[in-house]
């Protein structure tokens, strides 16, 4: 049977294409359309596309509006396209904001599937529900508000894709030669990346729980410049050469405003999200060089919030590990 959204939606993705941004046909699911040529080979996919064939999912992407009609022709089953980040002309970003169910724009009861769209009422992959947590996502807007305070930046007015599950997709452009790469609660909890070989659903589209829109209001093809200061946030130093973490005394002399935003950034937590945003900071502390000094004021500020004083020791050490672990060369991680 004929799919009755394939000639919206590929209408959808060849106006996009038109603006300048690179397109893939989605499933219902917000993944690739078309089928890997190389799904019975055993390993990892051989190629990006250099075969020449299509199924290559985000390698795939086209402004070419001939080879958008040949890949939506060999995906009639798409409901959706997809937006690739990363390349140009705009060097999309895209932050993916979370909102928990009941959030101010979220619809009630309405529930969100996919790495590319807001979870909002949903068990995060890997929550354990430890410190009386029910796994909720986190509030995007308000975290990326945080972020903004704290660092000193504003987000410009700029498109605005409404998801089905009440969350939203922002769209930035990011400067020629820096590759912003994707992330998932990296920056804070409810606030996902997408960069350098990631996709942003675009409007237009169906998923399984609804259809994606623009914002009212939003700008519909413009996408603003990301700020540069967020742009810092976004690109994690480069790996400092690997170093034992070992408690010490505290630094003297004020600690940096960066430093004192994670502990306020801790002290803030609602029950439900006290240990993940523990684990975060002491993640940030650790990644910086500063967790031995800030990893007492982290805890003590946990135990303000009402986290055991046992969960929140264990919360910075493994935070101290993972630290530890990602700074060392990756032949070392065996």
């Amino acid at each position: 049977m004929a799919n009755p959204a394939l000639a919206h939606v590929l209408a959808h993705a060849l106006t996009a294409a038109a603006h300048g941004f690179r397109v893939i046909p989605l499933t219902r699911a917000k993944l690739p359309a078309v089928r890997s040529p190389h799904h019975h080979d055993p390993g990892p996919p051989p190629c990006r596309g250099e075969c020449g064939r299509l199924g290559h999912g985000v390698h795939d992407a086209s402004a070419d509006p001939e080879a958008i009609r040949a890949l939506f022709a060999a995906a009639p089953w798409a409901t959706g396209y997809g937006i690739a980040c990363g390349r140009a002309p705009y060097h999309l970003i895209g932050l993916d904001l979370d909102l928990k169910s009941g959030s101010p724009g979220s619809p009630r009861g309405t529930r969100g599937t996919g790495a590319t769209d807001g979870r909002a009422g949903t068990r995060k992959p890997g929550a354990s529900g430890k410190d009386g947590t029910d796994g909720l996502a986190a509030d995007g807007l308000a975290a990326l508000a945080r972020l903004a305070r704290d660092h000193a930046f504003a987000i410009p007015p700029t498109v605005t894709v409404l998801t089905p599950s009440g969350g939203r997709h922002l769209w930035l452009c990011g400067p020629s030669g820096l590759a912003v790469p994707n992330s998932a609660g990296r920056l804070a909890p409810g606030i996902d990346i997408r960069g350098l070989g990631g996709y942003l659903v675009g409007p237009g589209s169906y998923g399984s729980h609804g259809s994606y829109r623009l914002a009212p209001g939003s700008p519909a093809w413009a996408p603003a410049p990301a700020p540069a200061a967020l742009l810092r946030l976004l690109t994690p130093p480069r790996p400092a050469p690997h170093r034992s973490y070992r408690p010490g005394p505290p630094s003297p002399g004020p600690r940096p405003a960066a430093l004192e935003g994670l502990v306020r950034f801790v002290r803030a937590s609602r029950e439900g999200q006290r240990n993940v945003r523990l684990f975060w900071a002491a993640c940030r502390a650790y990644e910086s060089g500063a967790g031995p000094e800030l990893a007492p004021a982290l805890i003590e500020a946990a135990l303000d919030t009402g986290l055991a004083p046992r969960e929140a020791r264990a919360t910075v050490a493994s935070a101290a590990r993972s630290a530890a672990r990602h700074l060392q060369p990756p032949d070392a991680w065996a």
